[in-house]
């Protein structure tokens, strides 16, 4: 009776062992250090894309187009059919922050893990995407979308001019077009000489207490601004070619500047020039440009 119980016992305790064991692979499976996704490689067929910008009212200083070596991050969700949101989400996407990098051959995935395939029971997917990509972004609710305070270099442009696009048409078959149109306000200053003093290849301009960074929301597109301000130094035109004026620019979060803030700084020379003007509303993919004429005095 005794030998029947202990073994019971034994028995007992196998299964549980073996059931802590399995819940044990449950939890890794489902962990592995980066967000769950529902989409794994080999599911279905490969989703390609096509992807191009829009450019009409500003563009990078380098080029009017994605150069090869620029990447993207892609979210992909499940269509819903009955007109609801199939927004990202942090858990349970069809592929999360996916890095797409473009190439000779076009664009294709970094990694094998980087594919994104269509469902093989047939559902339909929506698409969220951003540039340029940031390994940081794996919450599509809250993006951190903020620009470099020294635009002076092309690293220093291409890294502040946030794009997004979107395709929400349910797609399940064939290419996916995607259309990136720039969320960041531009702004141009043309700095002219005056009677006594003229602008020369030492002029710095800067844009002082602005917002820098602010949060987006793949999903609904909205734009939370993030506390705190700073400067940008602003990157000077590589076609200016009249000398008696040039012209700079810079890319930052849309926002309003409020009145009597000394929003842009000039240096040359040992001399600080500021500007100090009525509010400025800087709208996003809209660029707002400035004419100053540098005078006698600090003020322009």
């Amino acid at each position: 009776m005794h030998w029947r119980v202990f073994k019971t016992g034994i028995m007992k305790i196998k299964v549980y062992q073996y059931f802590a064991w399995f819940c044990l692979g449950l939890c890794t499976a489902c962990y592995s250090g980066m967000p769950e996704y529902e989409g794994k490689v080999g599911q279905g067929k490969e989703v390609t894309f096509r992807i191009s910008r829009f450019d009409e009212t500003f563009s990078r200083a380098t080029a009017t187009n994605f150069e090869v070596g620029d990447s993207i991050g892609i979210y992909a969700v499940k269509h819903d059919a009955t007109g609801g949101n199939s927004f990202p989400a942090l858990f349970g996407n069809q592929a999360h922050n996916a890095k797409w990098v473009k190439t000779d051959e076009g664009w294709q995935p970094s990694s094998l893990w980087d594919k994104i395939v269509y469902p093989q029971d047939g559902a339909k997917l929506d698409f969220y995407a951003y540039y340029p990509y940031s390994r940081d972004a794996i919450d599509p609710e809250a993006i951190a979308m903020g620009v470099k305070p020294d635009q002076r270099t092309v690293g220093g442009r291409n890294g502040s001019d946030w794009m997004v696009a979107t395709n929400t048409i349910g797609v399940n078959e064939g290419e996916v077009e995607l259309l990136f149109r720039h969320v960041m306000a531009a702004v141009e200053v043309e700095i002219r000489g005056g009677d006594v003093i003229m602008p020369n290849e030492k002029l710095e301009v800067q844009m002082t207490e602005v917002c820098l960074t602010n949060s987006h929301h793949l999903g609904t597109g909205m734009f939370v601004a993030e506390n705190g301000t700073g400067t940008i130094d602003m990157w000077r035109l590589e076609n200016a070619t009249d000398m008696d004026s040039f012209t700079y620019r810079a890319l930052l979060p849309a926002q309003t500047l409020g009145k009597g803030i000394p929003v842009f700084r000039c240096l040359q020379d040992a001399k600080i020039y500021i500007y100090r003007g009525e509010e400025i509303i800087l709208e996003r993919g809209n660029r707002t440009r400035f004419v100053f004429t540098l005078k006698s005095g600090s003020e322009l």
